[in-house]
């Protein structure tokens, strides 16, 4: 609204018609009243043969009472059509101009009660109720888009929550695995080997408060920043082939390596190892006999590729297996969450790369995640 107009302005626009048509009807009333004053004593002079001139009436009462109506009746009737007129005028100003906007903010007042500020207030007349409702529908606005910012917060932690409890869910399966191998052998393991299992454990442990620690300080996923560091391919392949093997196994998983052991990479490796162990994990619970696992190095990347032998992604999972929360209409575990993919996708480009899903020509489904091999150049 560029321009106010106050209430007593248009009630004055409301009044001069008012005036206007009450004056009207008042010359109207008073021009009648004396016609019909004329018209009967014209009657009764012709009927009694009076004189004209004097307008004396000599009759009975009633006669000159009938004569006197018409008089008292302009008297009565034109304050009365005066009443009338302004009482309209206020019925109509009221309804148009009070009532109108007060039902308009009394509605608006009673869904923001209920919690439901999808609608918008409108009120086009420019006065200042029409203000106060323009006033009411920006602080609708506001109150939505807190509300909304508030929503996505609590989305937010609920899926970093989530993420969390899922990403946990390897290395622990990691150091259940190391557990169960120290448990197989009954305390026949001589020393060496002992202190190697043990070294592992650690580097798990360490892993699992670098995580947290991490997950500890940020708002939402998006808001990870990859930590580079420097490694060779072949340190990361060993490590990546028993993460994997402790997860799924040594009969049903296979890892081959494409690439020079000795090349460094800088980047990321808790991201490297916290996408393939999703990965993994996700295909370990798809599989029906074997999980398979190529990592490869491409120019200035590298790949991460793992498939399994199980039913593979449907047309619908392929085109929604990124999205968070994700679950196929089947899907019977209750502690899967649906967020594999989506916190690997998340990873890969923070990571500086990117991921692909596919099911293999034989059956069974099919996950390439690529990294830059040097974040710093990418960033």
């Amino acid at each position: 609204m560029d321009k106010i107009t106050s209430l007593r302005n248009s009630f004055i626009r409301y009044l001069i018609p008012c005036c206007v048509i009450c004056a009207a009807g008042i010359i109207v009333i008073e021009a009648l009243s004396i016609y019909l004053q004329n018209w009967y004593a014209a009657k009764y002079l012709e009927t009694f043969g009076l004189l004209i001139e004097s307008y004396t009436i000599k009759s009975s009462p009633e006669d000159s009472l009938i004569y006197r109506l018409f008089f008292y009746a302009r008297v009565l009737l034109i304050p009365l059509w005066s009443v009338c007129c302004l009482l309209f005028t206020a019925k109509a100003f009221y309804r148009r101009e009070i009532k109108a906007p007060v039902d308009v903010l009394t509605q608006a007042s009673e869904r923001i009660l209920n919690d439901d500020l999808d609608f918008t207030v409108e009120f086009g007349s420019p006065n200042e109720l029409g203000k106060l409702c323009c006033s009411f529908e920006n602080m609708r606005k506001n109150l939505y888009d807190s509300n909304y910012r508030l929503w996505k917060s609590l989305e937010e932690r609920k899926r970093l929550n989530a993420a969390f409890a899922h990403d946990l869910r390897t290395p622990v399966t990691v150091l259940k695995g190391y557990a169960e191998l120290t448990a197989q052998f009954d305390g026949k393991l001589s020393p060496e080997k002992q202190t190697e299992i043990l070294e592992k454990m650690s580097g798990q442990v360490s892993r699992l408060e670098h995580y947290i620690e991490k997950m500890n300080g940020i708002h939402k996923l998006e808001d990870i920043i990859p930590e580079p560091g420097s490694f060779t391919f072949g340190s990361l392949c060993t490590q990546l082939e028993e993460n994997g093997r402790l997860i799924c196994g040594d009969t049903k998983f296979a890892f081959s390596a494409n690439g020079n052991p000795e090349e460094l990479l800088c980047t990321d490796m808790e991201l490297v190892m916290q996408v393939f162990m999703n990965l993994v994990s996700n295909a370990q619970r798809y599989a029906a006999n074997r999980v398979e696992s190529v990592v490869a190095l491409t120019g200035d990347a590298f790949s991460v590729t793992v498939s399994d032998d199980g039913s593979g992604f449907s047309a619908e999972a392929l085109r929604k297996a990124w999205q968070p929360f994700y679950r196929a209409d089947n899907e019977n575990d209750k502690e899967h969450f649906g967020l594999g993919l989506y916190i690997c996708l998340l990873l890969c480009r923070k990571a500086g790369g990117s991921m692909t899903i596919e099911n293999n020509e034989s059956g069974g489904g099919k996950v390439t995640a690529h990294f830059s091999k040097n974040i710093s150049e990418n960033r």
